[in-house]
């Protein structure tokens, strides 16, 4: 045990004890620290050593007097006070404090660095722990190589278990493992983790000798847990508490700067997959091409645009499956939609859209196998989506909706207005035929959806057939008036969408 008697008996540094009498030399000294902001005792260990210049303290009388309880407070074992730098002798106020609280003061002479008194501290504290530190820090050497690797975090939770012989699991801020490197409890060590509050902890499971730390991360996330564990009894008391310390940090810092490139990696991608959806210069889509193959987006095998309408957090949900499934995909948020361009095959895409959310409302596109039909893909994804019901795929399109989906709205918006613009010129008339069509031309079903009588229905279709000036019951007028209709509504969702969204020109009129 390192007194501060010990401290005192350095010659060679100088120190005068101003106020504590005698028993200040009693006092233990558990490391030593210079520090020279506010509320200093959170800096500090208990039985801590504070150094200070009092930088934050000239012309404060009111600080100087708050430091000693501040610290008397926060169990720190004494003051040294530098003079000769900003004061020439220790303050008057802050001395006065000292010796009313009977607390321990010294001096610090100009020619003593604090640099030496901690090191002489922790020298002192650390000779019968040298195998232990030593170790320690060859273990953090060995941790921070990790950072080499495709998978740090992986790596980093290996070498752990591999350095210290033991189970090492990692939990997500879900309760939920992460990462499980060796054998251990993995259920076991899960409930009783979960049963503690944060901070560092010693269970014992099963047989098994454990301690968890928890990994913050984001103060608006709930931190992982690093748990180490083995059944060899003294495991806890050696290395595994500064081991678990020592790696949490460090991968509270890997996930810090994960989401710090995945942010930014995600902004890349919206902001090129708007640019391969505006072009500049249209017809010129290699530079985009190229760019997008360097997030693995290279069309080596076909890709699909994607809308998806849903609230936000279902969009970073689709985001996150495309990421955990390592689908190469460009990403962009707009008007409440998220549209995607996504290279995957068609049974692994369509597992990763089968979201649980009711009201989500996803279209996919054709595969196309080069940046300058992405628009086409897209386009295709806005109709799947106008269905407004669940996921809507390009394969299961009708041949109606398939056909406006293949002629460019620029030649077919002439033969739509042609049959539909008399009727929309009388809203009862329209709402009647679209609902007629939308009920599979029952009666009985659309007169139900719209409240009103058969007959009444006949009438208005009767009156229809005279606006149009052809018959309902020809197949060439079912047909036109039927492609019309899903025209018109692919009009309506490329422009406006159910929920006011709206793609870009380029890819509602490609």
């Amino acid at each position: 045990m390192l007194r501060l008697a010990d401290l005192f008996a350095e010659e060679s540094f100088g120190l005068e004890l101003l106020s504590g009498g005698d028993a200040a030399g009693e006092r233990e000294v558990r490391g030593a620290h210079a520090v020279e902001v506010e509320a200093p005792a959170r800096w500090l260990g208990r039985d801590w050593v504070m150094l200070t210049t009092g930088v934050r303290l000239r012309g404060n009388g009111g600080a100087q007097r708050e430091l000693v309880p501040q610290l008397e407070a926060g169990g720190a074992s004494a003051i040294g006070f530098g003079v000769g730098l900003g004061f020439k002798r220790v303050p008057p106020a802050l001395l006065a404090a000292a010796r009313e609280r009977d607390f321990p003061l010294f001096a610090v002479p100009y020619e003593t660095p604090f640099r030496e008194i901690i090191h002489f501290v922790d020298g002192a504290l650390t000779s019968g722990e040298e195998q232990v530190f030593r170790r320690l820090t060859a273990l953090q050497r060995y941790l921070v190589d990790a950072l080499r690797t495709p998978q740090p975090e992986h790596a980093m939770v290996d070498r752990l278990a591999r350095f210290l012989d033991a189970g090492v699991v990692l939990l997500g801020a879900d309760g939920e493992p992460e990462i499980v490197a060796g054998r251990p409890p993995v259920d076991e060590l899960l409930r009783a983790v979960q049963a503690e509050p944060p901070g560092l902890v010693e269970l014992d499971v099963a047989g098994w000798h454990a301690v968890a730390t928890p990994v913050s991360t984001r103060a608006d996330q709930a931190p992982r847990r690093l748990v180490l564990a083995s059944p060899r009894r003294g495991f806890v008391d050696k290395l595994a508490k500064p081991a678990a310390e020592a790696t949490a940090p460090l991968l509270a810092a890997m996930a810090r700067l994960s989401d710090v490139v995945r942010d930014q990696e995600q902004a890349v991608k919206s902001a090129l997959l708007q640019e391969a959806l505006e072009p500049d210069e249209p017809g010129d889509p290699l530079p985009v091409a190229a760019r997008a193959a360097a997030f693995g987006l290279d069309f080596s095998s076909p890709a699909r645009g994607v809308i998806v309408r849903a609230p936000s957090e279902v969009h970073r949900e689709v985001v996150r499956r495309l990421e955990h499934e390592r689908m190469p995909h460009l990403a962009h948020d707009r008007d409440g939609s998220l549209v995607v361009l996504v290279q995957a095959g068609d049974p692994e895409l369509r597992a990763a859209l089968s979201l649980d959310a009711p009201d989500a409302v996803v279209g996919v596109g054709r595969e196309v196998d080069s940046m300058a039909d992405v628009r086409h893909s897209l386009r295709d994804a806005q109709l799947a989506a106008g269905h407004g019901r669940g996921l809507t795929h390009f394969d299961d399109f009708d041949l109606g909706t398939f056909m406006v989906s293949e002629i460019p709205p620029a030649r077919l918006v002439p033969k739509v207005e042609e049959i539909l613009a008399a009727l929309r010129a009388n809203p009862p008339l329209h709402e009647a035929l679209r609902a007629y069509f939308a009920h599979d031309l029952d009666i009985a079903a659309t007169a139900a959806s719209l409240h009103m009588h058969r007959n009444s229905l006949r009438y208005r279709l009767a009156r229809a057939e005279q606006v149009l000036g052809r018959s309902l019951k020809q197949p060439a007028t079912i047909a036109a008036v039927y492609l019309a209709l899903v025209a018109d509504a692919a009009a309506q969702s490329a422009s406006g969408g159910l929920d006011g969204s709206r793609l870009p020109a380029s890819v509602a009129a490609p």
